[in-house]
């Protein structure tokens, strides 16, 4: 008997080749939880930039042709992003402040917040790859749509 790789119905055994049935469904998974999280990190980014508002604040900004969501000037920010102040007034992860200030919901605010557009990318490309792959593989929702 030939053995082929990837036959999903043989069973290898010590006491030599058998067949079983195991009910196995191959379906497409279609991921939807890793989109929703990109685009809510892009949303939450808009909105840092809209509360930053560098020509107001700052004046000297870069891509003013953005107008409020144009970026702090790259002395400041080379990742083109908002003021460290702003994502300080938006929930940056801050020790001191939640420790002794009791501000336990930095801990939340913190993962939504992005230094700049280089940092969203690298991050929302690494959960693209990632977790899509993950997701498709080991979706939580995936169990209930195959039975």
């Amino acid at each position: 008997m030939e053995i082929r790789r990837g036959d999903r119905n043989q069973s290898y055994y010590a006491g030599g080749v058998g067949t079983y049935d195991n009910d196995y469904h191959d379906t497409y998974w279609t991921s939807w939880l890793v989109p929703m999280i990109v685009l809510a990190n892009v949303a939450m980014f808009v909105v840092i930039m809209f509360v930053n508002n560098c020509p107001k604040n700052h004046g000297d900004c870069v891509a003013k042709f953005l107008r409020r969501l144009s970026f702090q000037p790259l002395r400041q920010n080379p990742l083109f992003g908002p003021s460290s102040s702003t994502l300080e007034k938006l929930g940056a992860l801050e020790w001191d402040k939640i420790v002794h200030q009791n501000q336990s919901w930095r801990l939340f605010t913190c993962i939504w917040l992005h230094a700049g557009v280089i940092h969203l990318l690298a991050n929302m490309l690494s959960l693209v790859f990632i977790g899509i792959r993950l997701e498709q593989q080991f979706g939580f929702c995936k169990n209930l749509s195959s039975k």
